[in-house]
C-alpha cells in the first residue's frame, strides 16, 4: 500500500513538470531595455551688432494718500453721480448725491423769503429817506430779525444737505466708483468711491550716468497709463551706504494728480556700437567667473570662460572669449 502512495506522488509530480515545460515562453516576464538617445541641446549664436542700454528709473509720489468715501446715512437712494473712474476733482467738487427729501424744498423756501425780506428793508429804508416824515423803523427790525432767523434755518438745513452730498476734499483722481451705485440704495458700510490725492510731486534716486536736464519731461508709467513728468529738481546726495547719487524731482506735466504714488520711467542710454552680444540666460556665474556652454565635435557641452559687459534687456554684452557666429547652449 506504502508503495503504491509514493508511485502516485512521482507520477503527479512528473505530471506537473511536463506541464510547467508545455507552457508558452510569452507568459514569461519581459524585461524592455530603452534604446540609447543622444541628448539635443538648443544653441544660439553670437551676434554681432548695435545695442542700446535701458535703465528703469522707479519715481515716488510726495505726499500721496487714498481716500476711501462712504455714505454719512443708512439706506439713502442714489439722486446722481457726477463722475467717473479717471476722472480729476477739486476741492468742493460734489461727485455724488443722494436723495435728500424736503430738504432741498426747505432751504429753497427759506431763501426766498430771506431774499424777499432783504429787498422790503431796502425798500422800507428807501421810503423814509424820500420822506424823512415815514417811519418804517420797527419794520425794518422785524425784517432784519426775520432774516436772522432765515439765515439760521437755512444754515441748519444745509448742514443736514451736506450728509447727503459726497464732496471732494482736495485736487484728486477718482481711482474706484462702487458698481452698486445704478441700483439706488447703499449704506454706511458701503465704500462707495476712492479718490487718491497728492501734490502732482515726485521723486526718484540713481547712481546711473544719465544726463539728466532740467525741465526735460520725461514719460511715466504705471500699468497701461501714462504720465508726463517734468524734471524741476537734481540734488547730489549719498544714500545709507554713503554712496554718492542723484535726487531727482519731478512734477506733473498737468494740473491734477497722478492717482498713483509710484511709477517707473525707461530710459535709453548711449548706444553700444559694433559689439558681441547673445541671450543672457545663456551665461551662468561659477566662482566668481562667468561661462557658457559650447558644444564639442561629438555634440557634448564644454565651460567656456567669458567676459561679459552690460546687460540690455534679454541680452548681454561679450567682451572676450566668443567670436561672432558661435553656437552657444541656451536655456
Amino acid at each position: 500500500m506504502r508503495k503504491k502512495i509514493i508511485a502516485s506522488i512521482l507520477v503527479i509530480a512528473v505530471m506537473g513538470l511536463v506541464g510547467c515545460e508545455s507552457r508558452d515562453s510569452s507568459d514569461r516576464a519581459q524585461i524592455y531595455i530603452e534604446e540609447y538617445e543622444k541628448v539635443e541641446y538648443e544653441t544660439v549664436a553670437v551676434e554681432r551688432g548695435d545695442i542700446t542700454p535701458q535703465f528703469m528709473l522707479n519715481v515716488y509720489s510726495d505726499g500721496f494718500y487714498r481716500k476711501n468715501y462712504y455714505p454719512a446715512l443708512d439706506n439713502v437712494e442714489v439722486e446722481q453721480v457726477y463722475v467717473k473712474k479717471g476722472d480729476t476733482v477739486k476741492e468742493g467738487d460734489v461727485m455724488i448725491t443722494f436723495k435728500s427729501g424736503d430738504i432741498s424744498k426747505q432751504i429753497e423756501q427759506y431763501e426766498n423769503k430771506l431774499n424777499q425780506n432783504i429787498m422790503l428793508v431796502d425798500h422800507y429804508s428807501n421810503l423814509m429817506r424820500i420822506d424823512p416824515t415815514l417811519d418804517y423803523s420797527a419794520d425794518i427790525k422785524l425784517l432784519k430779525d426775520d432774516i436772522e432767523v432765515c439765515n439760521l434755518y437755512i444754515e441748519e438745513l444745509k448742514s443736514k444737505l451736506s450728509l447727503y452730498n459726497v464732496v471732494a476734499e482736495g485736487t484728486g483722481m477718482v481711482t474706484m466708483i462702487l458698481d452698486r451705485l445704478d441700483y439706488g440704495y447703499v449704506n454706511t458700510a458701503d465704500n462707495i468711491m476712492s479718490v487718491s490725492y497728492g501734490t502732482g510731486e515726485y521723486y526718484a534716486t540713481t547712481q546711473e550716468d544719465y544726463d539728466f536736464k532740467i525741465g526735460d519731461v520725461y514719460e511715466g508709467s504705471y500699468s497701461t497709463y501714462r504720465y508726463s513728468l517734468e524734471l524741476t529738481d537734481i540734488q547730489d546726495v549719498k544714500n545709507e551706504k554713503g554712496e554718492d547719487e542723484k535726487k531727482l524731482y519731478f512734477k506733473l506735466a498737468m494740473d491734477g494728480v497722478a492717482g498713483v504714488d509710484s511709477m517707473w520711467v525707461l530710459l535709453n542710454k548711449d548706444t553700444l556700437e559694433n559689439v558681441l552680444y547673445l541671450p543672457a540666460k545663456s551665461v551662468f556665474y561659477v566662482n566668481g567667473s562667468n561661462y557658457v556652454y559650447m558644444l564639442d565635435e561629438n555634440g557634448y557641452r564644454e565651460a567656456v570662460e567669458v567676459k561679459t559687459g552690460e546687460i540690455i534687456d534679454e541680452y548681454i554684452v561679450i567682451e572676450s572669449g566668443l567670436e561672432e557666429g558661435d553656437k552657444v547652449v541656451i536655456y
